[in-house]
């Protein structure tokens, strides 16, 4: 279906996806036709969705809206950026569903089969990096900023990364260290 690559940073909350993802595609940019993009989205659904997580939900309603932003978003945007050749660097993917829907009771084979139709990257890169540090780095929290409960959704993420041969960078080295450890991952796919 795809001539272009889809590669994806996945990782908690403030593990650096968004720095690392903008620094990757500028990089990219000088070599490939390269894109950058998030979940959720900056579409309709997403921005309902980003409204919606500033206050309790539950989890079956959260798992339901990011995955029909997941189909809206790839549908209008990473779909066709890949058809044309594209290299479509994303900030989260399904996994952030499984990981972070799991650590709110879902079962994970509901939630895979929910996101059945979704696209497999084909890079998946964890920033791994331990909650206290991460939390440190938030100025206003969100609902999932728990220390606690970023413990379990890490936890998911290892396991995740153990069953779908994730690369695993660890994301409390220096900016400049994480970005050279992407961009090598990133080099042996392209």
């Amino acid at each position: 279906m795809s001539k272009g690559k889809f590669i994806v940073l996945e990782g908690i909350d403030k593990s650096g996806k968004s720095t690392h993802s903008k620094l990757l595609v500028k990089f990219l940019r000088k070599k490939f036709s390269t894109i950058h993009t998030k979940e959720p989205s900056r579409g309709p659904i997403g921005l309902l969705l980003r409204k919606y997580l500033r206050k309790d939900s539950l989890p079956l309603i959260d798992a339901l809206l990011f995955t029909a932003d997941r189909v809206e978003h790839q549908n209008s945007v990473v779909v066709p950026a890949l058809k044309k050749g594209k290299v479509v660097v994303q900030e989260r993917s399904f996994y952030s569903t499984i990981a972070y829907q799991q650590t709110q009771g879902l079962n994970e084979k509901w939630l895979r089969a929910l996101n059945s139709f979704a696209l497999k990257p084909n890079l998946v890169i964890l920033l791994d990096i331990n909650p206290r540090i991460a939390l440190k780095r938030i100025r206003g929290k969100e609902k999932f900023e728990t220390l606690n409960f970023l413990y379990k959704v890490r936890k998911n993420y290892l396991a995740l990364a153990r069953k779908e041969k994730f690369t695993i960078i660890r994301a409390d080295m220096s900016k400049k260290a994480v970005q050279a450890e992407i961009r090598n991952a990133v080099g042996k796919l392209l």
